[in-house]
């Protein structure tokens, strides 16, 4: 996942909610019906709209551009309003379970990417947004064929772009210290010997709430293979995550450890409370959330002091050297009495202005290739939204959640605490996986379903 809240809660929250409804129904969504030809309300009758999401805590100001769009829209509909909630990060997941279930009033959801807008489409809790708008507008939204795409339809409106996840890098302390910024594997590793006898922490991070596992999963794992679909395989058992493709980073998360690359408190600190190591300048790197760089950039010192880059890539694997894009999204609930009204106002939010507002506002990448990126100066900025545009994929968003907090989670834990080897670390998540696949059938169909559409 690619969150980048301070609620340690959401960890068991995703994982429990989404294996508990892990044995869905496996919804089929080849469904008959025709897309709206354009998203324009269906009726001058008064409509309320119910919409619940997250995000100005990832990406601040998302709330007041929410507000100004609602308000907006309205004067252009007056028969619409909309009434809008902003969920906690433990509450998001929860919350919505509890909507499904009841069919209580909802029109407007909140998704992340991959796996976390899948499941919720699998138990059929989700109108597919292919369904409602037309299919050369959905061509514009960033990930939506990657992430959010299953049997020939997709899920859920790509909303704003979430680079996960950029490494910030402090040039002044490493040019200090006699270094420039690594520009390999190899380099990385000669830094950690360097900074580490010094008594300086190379990079700073915390997993003591497992989170973290996950972003190095990704931006680790990710360098070896070719595409999603080698993590797909491995989910469904056509593939293992002991093949040297989907293990091999492991081998490096261990290097890292045995080069004493990171804060010694690595275990004990949550991300959030580590990453201020870089920020007092008692660290030479960290690893943010995109949304969130540019603002977490310049309390560390700004674009002459800090630059962003990938994680120095130990593989020459095409995907190695770039930071993966994910989408955050909006989605259309199954059981809206107001679909086409819902989806028209989803389109509204792509609209030009709309597109410009939200950047004026928060400073993030919309997931539309509408945007305007020639008026990005900002080096921060522009490095972070030419990474978030490659269209790589963020392996998190692939694999079950439960395997992430029983594999990933753990097995990351143990290996930067020194008492467990990458091999048996990347044995362990091919168990954890052959377990998952003995005891829900109807993951592995999904995840079968969905792996051959990549």
């Amino acid at each position: 996942m690619r969150r980048t809240i301070r609620a340690t809660a959401l960890l068991g929250v995703a994982a429990l909610a989404l294996a508990a409804c892990s044995s869905g129904s496996g919804t089929d969504t080849a469904s008959s019906a025709a897309p709206t030809a354009s998203a324009s309300p269906t009726s001058t009758e008064p409509v309320t709209l119910t919409m619940s999401w997250w995000g100005d805590q990832e990406a601040p100001g998302a709330q007041k551009w929410l507000t100004a769009a609602i308000t907006a829209y309205q004067a252009a509909h007056p028969n619409i309003t909309i009434k809008e909630t902003l969920q906690t990060t433990d509450g998001l997941i929860p919350n919505f379970e509890a909507a499904a279930a009841a069919k209580t009033p909802l029109d407007i959801q909140y998704f992340w990417g991959g796996i976390y807008a899948q499941q919720p489409g699998w138990n059929g809790n989700i109108t597919p947004i292919s369904d409602l708008l037309p299919a050369d507008e959905i061509a514009h939204y960033t990930n939506a064929q990657m992430e959010d795409s299953y049997q020939g339809k997709v899920w859920v409106a790509p909303w704003y772009v979430n680079p996960s996840f950029p490494v910030l890098v402090n040039k002044d302390l490493l040019a200090k210290n006699g270094l420039t910024v690594p520009a390999n594997w190899a380099d990385f590793l000669k830094t950690c010997d360097t900074l580490s006898a010094k008594g300086i922490t190379t990079i700073a991070g915390g997993v003591k709430d497992g989170w973290f596992g996950g972003w190095l999963y990704s931006i680790l794992g990710a360098q070896s293979v070719s595409s999603q679909k080698q993590v797909l395989d491995a989910v469904v058992g056509n593939a293992k995550f002991t093949d040297p493709a989907l293990a091999d980073w492991w081998t490096r998360l261990q290097e890292s450890q045995q080069h004493k690359c990171w804060n010694n408190d690595i275990n004990s600190q949550e991300l959030y409370q580590a990453q201020q190591l870089f920020v007092d300048g008692k660290a030479a790197m960290t690893v943010t959330a995109g949304p969130d760089a540019p603002n977490f950039a310049t309390k560390a010192g700004g674009p002459s002091k800090i630059e962003v880059i990938a994680m120095p890539a130990w593989s020459d694997g095409p995907l190695a050297g770039k930071i993966a894009s994910s989408s955050q999204t909006l989605g259309v609930v199954s059981w809206s009495q107001h679909k086409a009204e819902a989806a028209a106002f989803l389109m509204f939010l792509h609209s030009a202005d709309q597109l410009q507002a939200w950047y004026d506002m928060t400073g993030s990448l919309p997931a539309d290739d509408r945007f305007d990126l020639t008026q990005v100066t900002d080096p921060i900025k522009k490095a972070l939204f030419s990474y978030g545009t490659d269209n790589v994929p963020y392996l998190e968003n692939f694999i079950p959640a439960q395997l992430d907090s029983d594999a990933v989670f753990k097995n990351v834990q143990l290996v930067l605490k020194g008492t467990e080897t990458g091999a048996q670390a990347a044995a362990d998540m091919q168990a954890q996986m052959e377990r998952l696949r003995t005891t829900d059938r109807n993951m592995v169909s999904n995840f079968t379903n969905w792996a051959s559409s990549q």
